[in-house]
């Protein structure tokens, strides 16, 4: 099946916009920078090069577009998110080692941003997010990611525990992030890893978990018993993505 089809994001920010242009996964439509505002200049220059329309703006017209946002003076209009079906992500990878990060209901779109700021860091191959029941991979994770989200493929399913399914049978080991599960340094990862994170309060969900083929998680010293889920997923992610 195409990706589905998009409509239109607002994109604001330096980093957000550079990386959009830089990814070209999707259309910039347009590009409104502030009067006065610096460091755009690598931002014009490939929106010369790439026919994308610049226009000067107000800044109070800026905070209207950006919804109140930090823009730093500049705002851009690109085509919505794609996101890709599994099977059609699956058979583009091939039989290729990669470490792919699923989130189970996750509420905040700050963390889903800064999970997948990690994720572009690190290198993971692509991202799955629930159809429903998930915050929106929209405006505010976009701006959290720091332009990460131009640099993994997304996939939106209907159900993750028969994404889980799927995974396993294209060889891919599934790990969930748990507190049941034993400490991830133990652990040996192998060439094909999907890691999967459950939502701020209940953590996975009960079938998601129990299709998971091993339960991990991080060991700490402190009096605190767990980590914010963007801090444990980038940790996982520099254990994991070193060996796919």
């Amino acid at each position: 099946m195409p990706p589905q089809p998009p409509s239109s994001d607002i994109l604001y920010g330096r980093r957000s916009v550079l990386e959009a242009l830089k990814a070209k996964g999707r259309s910039i439509h347009k590009i409104w920078i502030a009067e006065n505002t610096h460091g755009t200049e690598e931002i014009i220059k490939m929106a010369h090069e790439q026919g994308v329309p610049i226009d000067r703006a107000q800044r109070r017209d800026l905070d209207f577009k950006a919804g109140g946002g930090h823009h730093q003076g500049i705002v851009a209009q690109a085509s919505a998110t794609v996101y890709l079906e599994l099977e059609d992500f699956l058979k583009q990878l091939g039989t290729a080692g990669a470490v792919i990060v699923a989130l189970d209901e996750i509420q905040d779109p700050h963390n889903i941003g800064a999970v997948l700021r990690s994720a572009a860091f690190f290198g993971a191959a692509g991202a799955i997010v629930p159809r429903w029941r998930s915050a929106p991979v929209g405006e505010t994770a976009a701006r959290v990611s720091s332009g990460g989200i131009e640099h993994v493929p997304l996939m939106r399913v209907r159900n993750l525990a028969d994404a889980v399914l799927t995974l396993q049978q294209a060889g891919f080991e599934v790990i969930g992030a748990d507190l049941s599960g034993e400490d991830f340094k133990s652990y040996t990862p192998g060439k094909r890893t999907a890691l999967i994170f459950g939502n701020e309060g209940d953590g996975i969900r009960r079938l998601v978990k129990e299709r998971c083929d091993k339960l991990l998680k991080i060991s700490g010293a402190g009096k605190v018993d767990s980590l914010n889920v963007s801090a444990s997923a980038a940790i996982f992610f520099q254990h994991f993505c070193k060996n796919a």
